[in-house]
């Protein structure tokens, strides 16, 4: 029953740093995509910056609360709440446009990403735990 808990414990550290490297590889596309539909600047450097700032706080949040006790949802809502607020900064300096632009680009990629990153968590969690305990593959 011990060694079960540790397994779990392992699925949650690997879950926290897999779903933000899948975030970061589709944010990169969202955000493109994105920035090409408002004509907005759509290289790939400042694409980039952008998503490399959404990966780093993902990451460090998802490890860091990963072993707290609380939900992945719980930790979820605090790094959307950060990148939010960074983001938008970040988004009105690199593309040189008004906050409330940013703050609507920002918003609109997030909800994109974190619809995809729920239905990630949601089959990637539980079977990565099944693996791990021995239930499954």
């Amino acid at each position: 029953m011990i060694f079960q808990f540790g397994e779990l414990l392992i699925g949650r550290l690997i879950t926290a740093i897999l779903i933000p490297i899948i975030m970061f590889i589709i944010g990169i596309l969202v955000t493109r995509w994105r920035a090409e539909k408002k004509y907005w600047n759509d290289s790939m450097k400042l694409n980039l910056i952008v998503n490399a700032l959404w990966f780093v706080i993902g990451l460090v949040i998802g490890v860091a609360l990963g072993f707290t006790g609380l939900a992945n949802w719980i930790s979820q809502i605090i790094s959307l709440i950060i990148n939010v607020i960074l983001g938008t900064l970040i988004v009105s300096k690199i593309y040189e446009k008004e906050m409330g632009e940013s703050l609507v680009f920002v918003i609109v990629i997030l909800i994109i990403l974190y619809i995809i990153v729920i239905i990630l968590s949601l089959i990637v969690e539980p079977v990565l735990n099944l693996a791990l305990v021995g239930w499954f593959l």
